[in-house]
């Protein structure tokens, strides 16, 4: 289907705009060379245009292209994929043999496209948290009661699991966990402040999640589209995720499908009483929509006359760590670092 001519430039923009900034900001020569290609093709732009409302087209194509490799399908193209080929990209360029792929495949890419929306799976943005929950757990005395607005299959909850490395001009500036921990997760420190001290054990009471779409890594199919999500170049990502999926198996967590903004006040309901309630989104409030973050933070206002609730969100285009104070009396909000949207680095704020 043909889009307009206005439709066309905004979805040309968007893709002009991933390639220009996201993609390289974020370490991807392919994304940024594919996405390149693609917002001067009204072919491919009509394609990702049958993404749902509020999903990311970028994103959501090259996931189900990337979803499609993993899964088998045969193409020359997989050799531009590290993750699937097991080896270097080739020096020729990858948009013809991406084209090429989609078209191909153009009803198993739309079905994709029009199904399938993005998660939460960057597991290493728990270096952002973990510095945050300890603030939670110095301030309360208590044990934290784990909240999870967008929680996709739950990983980052397990956060006390991972091993952490703090590093400053590559040097290691804090350790954190288990040296022997599966997950290992590094981030380079920037500016001039040092990051707060962290308690050697954070309790937790309760580590609960909830998605529109949980996934359980148990099924293959969604632990692939997972993968599928993660860029093609970041190996070490798609290790991490596995090395992370199998500690969920060990250390399971409670999921729960639906509306986080609508069963909000059933979950704070339902936290532990003698626990400090900790709610947090990591680059997930984006796809609630303005009208469903107001609806959240209007829920945590009001529940905070019973109890003190701690909002700890990595949001914003160059997120933001921000600490949201609510008690009976008052709602406070704290910035507490800027931070790259894979958490590569952190600059801890005054």
């Amino acid at each position: 289907m043909a889009l307009s001519a206005e439709r066309l430039a905004h979805y040309r923009t968007i893709f002009h705009i991933f390639a220009r900034d996201e993609a390289p900001g974020l370490a991807s020569p392919i994304y940024a060379e594919l996405s390149y290609g693609v917002s001067l093709d009204a072919e491919l732009l009509a394609i990702a245009a049958q993404k749902r409302r509020g999903q990311p087209a970028p994103n959501v194509l090259f996931a189900a292209v990337q979803y499609l490799l993993l899964s088998g399908l045969q193409h020359p193209l997989a050799a531009h994929y590290p993750i699937v080929s097991g080896a270097e990209r080739p020096p020729q360029p990858a948009f013809p043999l991406f084209r090429d792929f989609v078209l191909t495949n153009r009803d198993a890419v739309l079905e994709l496209v029009r199904t399938r929306s993005t998660q939460t799976n960057v597991v290493r943005r728990c270096a952002c948290l973990l510095p945050a929950f300890s603030i939670v757990a110095a301030e309360s005395g208590l044990p934290l009661a784990l909240l999870d607005l967008g929680a996709s299959a739950g990983l980052n909850l397990n956060f006390d699991r991972y091993a952490y490395r703090y590093l400053r001009g590559g040097r290691e500036e804090r350790r954190w966990g288990a040296p022997t921990a599966p997950v290992q997760l590094e981030s380079e420190l920037r500016g001039s402040e040092s990051l707060p001290a962290i308690s050697d054990q954070i309790p937790v009471a309760a580590r609960v999640g909830v998605d529109l779409n949980p996934i359980n890594l148990a099924n293959p199919d969604q632990l692939r589209w997972l993968q599928a999500l993660i860029w093609p170049e970041h190996i070490e990502r798609h290790q991490r995720l596995l090395a992370a999926a199998a500690e969920l198996e060990r250390s399971p967590v409670q999921l729960h499908q639906g509306d986080g903004a609508a069963l909000l006040p059933d979950l704070i309901q339902s936290a532990p009483q003698d626990a400090a309630l900790v709610v947090y989104a990591t680059v997930a409030l984006y796809q609630f929509g303005e009208s469903r973050v107001a609806q959240i933070h209007k829920t945590l206002r009001k529940a905070a006359a019973h109890r003190p609730i701690w909002l700890i969100t990595l949001e914003g285009r160059q997120p933001q760590l921000t600490l949201t104070r609510h008690t009976q009396d008052q709602t406070h909000s704290t910035p507490l670092a800027n931070a790259s949207p894979h958490a590569w680095w952190i600059e801890w704020l005054p």
